[in-house]
C-alpha cells in the first residue's frame, strides 16, 4: 500500500510503527513475547508476515500477519500473535531464504545447535522441514540459491554459516538430507561470528 513500518524488537516483545511520514512516526501496538522477556529477539518478514524468534526459553517462532497494520483504528494497542512453531525454544538467530520460503533458525537447542530449517511458504501455517548438526553450534548464516561459477552448485540452496571457529557451508537444497560441502577455518581467528556476501 506503500505504507512503511517499523519492526522493532523489544526485551518484551515486538512494537509495530507507522514511519510512513518520519516527523510524525505512530506507535501502533504491541506484540506481547510468547513466553517470558529477553534482551535478545529478531525478526524477518516474509509473505506480508513477519517472524519472530527470541532467546526466551520456549519462546519458539512467533508468526504475524502484517496486514492487520493497516486497520488499526485507536492506536496503541496489544495484537495476538497470528501462529506459532514450537518446533524449537530459544534461538540465537533467524535467517530466511524469501527465494525459496525457508527459514532457517540458528542456535537452538536443537540440531546441536546448527540449521533448524522451517518451511514458512505457508505463513500461516510452518512446518519443520530438516536439520543440520553435524558441525554444531552456528551462531549466524546467510542463505541462498547458489549462481556463481562453480557449475556442480548452480541453483542449489547453501546456507553458510558461522560456526564459531570455521565457515561451514551446508547445502540445503534437500531439506531433510542436508549436506556440508565445505569446513574452513583461518589464522587467528578468536570467534567466527557472522558473514554476508557481496
Amino acid at each position: 500500500t506503500g505504507r512503511e513500518y517499523a519492526l522493532v524488537g523489544r526485551s518484551t516483545g515486538t512494537a509495530f510503527v507507522d514511519i510512513s511520514n518520519p516527523r510524525e512516526p505512530r506507535y501502533l501496538g504491541d506484540l506481547p513475547t510468547h513466553t517470558t522477556a529477553s534482551t535478545w529477539r529478531g525478526i524477518k518478514v516474509f509473505a506480508d508476515h513477519a517472524f519472530i524468534v527470541s532467546e526466551a526459553i520456549d519462546h519458539g517462532m512467533q508468526v504475524f500477519d502484517l496486514p492487520q497494520l493497516r486497520t488499526v483504528v485507536s492506536p496503541p494497542i496489544t495484537f495476538t500473535e497470528t501462529a506459532h512453531y514450537a518446533g524449537f525454544g530459544s534461538t540465537h538467530t533467524l535467517a530466511l531464504n524469501t527465494r525459496t520460503g525457508f527459514a532457517y533458525a540458528v542456535g537452538t537447542r536443537t540440531c546441536e545447535g546448527g540449521l533448524h530449517a522451517v518451511d514458512v511458504r505457508d505463513p500461516a501455517s510452518p512446518r519443520t522441514a530438516g536439520c543440520y548438526s553435524l558441525d554444531g553450534y552456528t551462531h549466524e548464516t546467510q542463505c541462498v540459491v547458489y549462481n556463481g561459477p562453480d557449475a556442480a552448485h548452480r541453483d542449489r540452496e547453501v546456507c553458510l554459516n558461522s560456526n564459531e571457529d570455521t565457515l561451514t557451508i551446508v547445502d540445503v537444497t534437500e531439506k531433510d538430507a542436508q549436506r556440508g560441502l565445505a569446513r574452513v577455518g583461518y589464522g587467528g581467528s578468536s570467534y567466527t561470528h557472522q558473514g554476508w556476501l557481496t
